[in-house]
Parts: structure tokens; C-alpha cells; sequence
């Protein structure tokens, strides 16, 4: 029955990701002719599609290496492993493609598929998965900062655009604070009535596991190197939102710089990170307000970008996904990972 039971949650949290994609999809695209948008597209300057599809790849690369950092950072004397960049780039792309499919799973399965292929314990490598986040969210909220410095002039428009709707909304982060308290009051009592239950150790075991996948940021011994590829990955994102505006012709006519293509990726990661497949959707929501309301451009040029740029990205991420897949040799059986996630933990010595 609990099986059945989360089935059901996580095939109704995939229906509402989609559904939420869809709506703000609509909203990006309301008042938009897709023959605009396909006249548009075609007389793009696709001369530049060779460099944007190498930046790219570029980007990808400097993640799977930052990622072989932390995962590598798990080995010890008695438990020596060395991940190779490619066997990282290939879960890394595996996982993007399952992103697309069914929203937040691609971390699981990228993790699934490298456990598949050198053998690590899933929630140590979990716990890299989430260190990399920590670094992402980090980098995030100073690219935020920066660019309300840029929109200084402009603030009125953004808080009406991207603030005032979360704060009119209060009443539903209370209900999420009374949610998560209840929930924490809750589990602290089944853990001390079932302390002794064998299920309680393991969870201890895989929170024990998650915990030194997650220290890897201060154990890899290299923190220049962390810091220097981020910094290299959202540095090489400011030409790949940049040439977009060029090849549709708007740089020009809109006087657009690469500040404002900073603004564009600043603001589009804050869609991408949102519980949808792929940024579907509200990528384009958030990227089309953005370009509209602040940069003047007119929204069936925006609506454009927005798709040409996801658009590109999504095809990128998932054929190279796909590729990887095949190459691997593992096909969708490292999946299987995923349910027999909670038999890995049942040995304290099973540490990779």
C-alpha cells in the first residue's frame, strides 16, 4: 500500500509540474502567432548556432569536471576511487534528458547511472548531487544581487513584475511554515517511538551516506578549482544568452548588451529552477516578461528568443542525453537503482 501510495504522489507531482508548465507556457505565448514566431525563426542568422551549441558543451564539460571534484572527494585509503570526466559528463547528460521527462528525477538518475558504473553508494552520491546545488543556489543569489544593482533604475517594473505576486501571496508561505513544523513534529515523534526499528537505521545509514557525499565541498582539498569552473559556467552562460539576440536581430535595434544578457540568465535560472520539466514553460514566462517589461522589446520577438533559446537547449541536452545512454551500455535498467535505493543502505560498510 505505501508503495502504491508513492506511485500515486509522484505520478500527481509530475501531472502538476506539467500542468504548471502549460500555464505559464500559454501565458508566454498568449497573443502570439506561431507563423510570427516561425517567420521569425527563419530568418535567424544560424552561422552563430555552431558557436552557441559550443559554449554549450563547454558549459556541460566544466559541470561534469566541478561534479568529478566532489564525487572523487569520497575516496579514502581504504576506499580508493577515481570517477573519469567522461563516466561524470555521461550521468550528468543522462540526468539532464530524464529532466525533461519527469521534473527533479534527472538527479536521481544521474546518480543511478553512475553508481551502475563505478560502483559508489547512491546516497554518497546523492549527497554530491546536492553539494553542487548548494554551490548553484549560492552562485544564484549573488548573480541576484548584482543584477537588482543593474535594474537599480528599473526596480518598479521588476518588483511589480517578479515580487509583489510572491508577497500577495503570504497567507501560502504561513500554511507551507505551519506544513513543514507539523511535518518536523511528526517525524521527531516516530523517531522516538521507533528508535530501535530496523527501518529508523536505515535512514540513519543513508542520512550518514548523503552527509559525506554533501561534506565533499570542504574535503576535495581544492576550493580555487570549485570556484574558478562555477565561476567559468556562469561566465560562458552570458555569450549563450547573448548570441540568441543577435541571431534574431535584436541586439541592435534594442541597444542590448552583454549586461542584459546577464540579466536574461540571472532571471531565466530562477525559471529553470522551478518544478517543471526542463524549465519548460517558465523559462519562457519569466524570459518574455522580462525582455517585454524591462528591455522594450516587443513581445512577439521575445516570445521567439525565448523559445530558440530553450529550444536549442533542450535539443542539445537531450540528444547528447541519449547518446550517452547508448554509449553507456546501461540503458534504462540503472533506473532500477531508484527502488532498490533503500537495500543499499542496509550495510554500514558499504560506503561506495
Amino acid at each position: 500500500m505505501s508503495r502504491l501510495s508513492t506511485a500515486y504522489r509522484a505520478w500527481l507531482f509530475r501531472l502538476g509540474s506539467f500542468a504548471l508548465a502549460g500555464i505559464l507556457l500559454y501565458l508566454a505565448l498568449r497573443g502570439v502567432a506561431l507563423a510570427q514566431i516561425w517567420n521569425e525563426l527563419k530568418t535567424a542568422q544560424y552561422g552563430l548556432l555552431l558557436p552557441l551549441v559550443g559554449l554549450m558543451v563547454l558549459t556541460l564539460v566544466l559541470r561534469a569536471w566541478r561534479w568529478r571534484l566532489l564525487l572523487n572527494a569520497l575516496s579514502d585509503s581504504k576506499h580508493p576511487s577515481s570517477i573519469r570526466l567522461g563516466e561524470a559528463f555521461a550521468a550528468l547528460m543522462i540526468g539532464y534528458m530524464v529532466n525533461y521527462a519527469a521534473p527533479r528525477l534527472g538527479e536521481l538518475a544521474r546518480a543511478a547511472v553512475l553508481r551502475q558504473r563505478s560502483g559508489m553508494r547512491l546516497s554518497s552520491t546523492l549527497g554530491t548531487v546536492a553539494g553542487e546545488r548548494l554551490l548553484d543556489i549560492a552562485t544564484l543569489l549573488v548573480a541576484l544581487f548584482s543584477v537588482g544593482i543593474l535594474l537599480l533604475e528599473r526596480w518598479g517594473i521588476v518588483y511589480r513584475l517578479f515580487i509583489a505576486p510572491v508577497f500577495s501571496q503570504w497567507h501560502l508561505a504561513v500554511l507551507l511554515a505551519i506544513g513543514l513544523g507539523l511535518c518536523f513534529l511528526i517525524l521527531r515523534y516516530l523517531w522516538q517511538q521507533h528508535r530501535e526499528k530496523r527501518w529508523v537505521g536505515r535512514i540513519k545509514i543513508f542520512l550518514e551516506a548523503f552527509t559525506q557525499g554533501l561534506l565533499t565541498l570542504n574535503r576535495t582539498g581544492r576550493p580555487a578549482a570549485l570556484l574558478l569552473s562555477t565561476l567559468a559556467m556562469w561566465i560562458c552562460y552570458i555569450p549563450m544568452a547573448y548570441l540568441p539576440l543577435i541571431m534574431l536581430h535584436l541586439a541592435g535595434p534594442y541597444q542590448l548588451t552583454l549586461w542584459d544578457a546577464w540579466v536574461l540568465v540571472v532571471l531565466g535560472a530562477v525559471g529553470v529552477a522551478l518544478p517543471v520539466p526542463g524549465g519548460l514553460g517558465s523559462y519562457h514566462y519569466i524570459t518574455v516578461q522580462t525582455l517585454v517589461h524591462v528591455f522594450g522589446v516587443p513581445q512577439g520577438p521575445a516570445v521567439t528568443y525565448a523559445v530558440l533559446a530553450h529550444g536549442a537547449q533542450m535539443v542539445i541536452y537531450t540528444v547528447i542525453g541519449f547518446g550517452c545512454l547508448l554509449l553507456q551500455g546501461t540503458g534504462w535498467r540503472a533506473m532500477v537503482e531508484l527502488e532498490a535505493f533503500s537495500k543499499s543502505t542496509q550495510s554500514p560498510s558499504n560506503t561506495h
